[in-house]
């Protein structure tokens, strides 16, 4: 409970240490060993499994925050994953392990996460290698093993949890929303690695466009679905950055006046559904992504038309109002400027007037940066 409290209010190193010791310790306390293995009772035995394989779920988003592979995900434990059940069906002096219900259940939503990282490691297993956070990137791993994991992930959970979701229960919309997006999320890091000088083919620009517009539209839904509001404090913890970069990158570099306008309607919703993109001295990642929504609106506007010059979007001018305000802000607080040091702010927070033209493709990026903390 400690450690989940203290996201967002600790410092992700802080969170890393911490996770280490629980770890540790769960390790001794012989956690990471199943109940049934040890003779112990179905509750006790359930109860263990719902613990170790939470702490796991939170080591790899941790291990996700500070770019380092977890050694325990890999490691030789044999806990089970949870069962299918609601909290009623255990009770402290049952004899036998209650049977799994079929469809989706309370604890269904925790149980999707766990079944992920457990289809991983056994996958790595199978093929006597190492799971990695990058492995959708891991130059070594080949395309077809990449492309196999990823259609045995999806098909499992349209067959264990996705056919089941009901529309208008809130979590199984969270469910859904979120299982949908990691499969284009795996997806997408498939199809942006490049080997070093190697260029993308046209059909694998096309994949990664609409898999890019695919995941921003979950997210547009997980901001904008009523039934869902209630656990808007989850939601905005996850942004698809990796998205959005490809989807500005394709609106500056494509020439066809309609599908040029789609895309910029799609980022003008993203905007509007994910307000806090406008809070850009809180990420770094805010700031970056909204010099780029700049220089990549001066290109459009420079491009030849044969309509009029295309209206700036309203999110455009928003977010040149706040690059304008934070230079402002910088301006102001440096009123003691070393004399040795020539500051240009307005390179440092670009406008639209002095933003550089869009110039950046898929290879050009630094996929590392769109995947730190702020």
């Amino acid at each position: 409970m400690y450690i989940m409290a203290g996201a967002g209010r600790l410092s992700t190193a802080s969170m890393w240490s911490l996770m280490g010791l629980i770890l540790r310790n769960s390790e001794k306390l012989g956690i990471h060993r199943d109940g049934t293995f040890l003779g112990l009772s179905p509750a006790s035995t359930e109860e263990r499994r719902r613990l170790w394989w939470q702490l796991q779920h939170f080591d790899l988003g941790l291990a996700v925050m500070t770019g380092v592979t977890s050694l325990t995900l890999m490691a030789d434990w044999d806990a089970k994953l949870p069962l299918n059940i609601e909290d009623d069906d255990l009770y402290p002096d049952m004899g036998e392990a209650p049977r799994e219900r079929q469809g989706l259940t309370s604890m269904s939503y925790c149980l999707y996460t766990y079944w992920v990282i457990q289809r991983q490691r056994a996958f790595f297993k199978s093929i006597q290698g190492r799971f990695e956070l990058s492995w959708q990137s891991k130059e070594s791993l080949p395309e077809v093993s990449k492309e196999m994991l990823i259609e045995q992930l999806e098909e499992g959970l349209n067959t264990k949890f996705l056919q089941f979701c009901d529309p208008i229960k809130p979590v199984e919309v969270l469910l859904q929303l979120s299982a949908r997006s990691l499969i284009c999320m795996l997806q997408l890091r498939t199809l942006y690695t490049l080997l070093p000088n190697e260029q993308m083919s046209l059909e694998r620009r096309e994949k990664l466009v609409t898999a890019s517009m695919r995941s921003l539209e979950y997210n547009i839904a997980s901001h904008s679905h009523p039934i869902i509001r209630p656990f808007q404090w989850w939601v905005k913890g996850m942004f698809p950055w990796h998205s959005l970069v490809c989807i500005l990158i394709e609106a500056s570099r494509q020439d066809d006046p309609s599908k040029v306008q789609q895309l910029w309607e799609l980022l003008a919703r993203v905007y509007d559904a994910n307000t806090s993109l406008y809070q850009l001295s809180e990420d770094r990642r805010r700031l970056h992504a909204a010099e780029l929504v700049l220089s990549a609106s001066k290109t459009r506007q420079m491009k030849p038309s044969p309509n009029n010059c295309p209206q700036t979007p309203e999110f455009v001018i928003k977010l040149e109002a706040q690059v304008a305000g934070l230079a402002g802000k910088a301006a102001a607080e440096s009123t003691t400027p070393s004399p040795n040091i020539v500051r240009d702010l307005s390179t440092e927070f670009p406008t639209f007037e002095n933003a550089v033209p869009f110039d950046l493709d898929f290879q050009d990026v630094d996929w590392g940066f769109w995947e730190s903390i702020g």
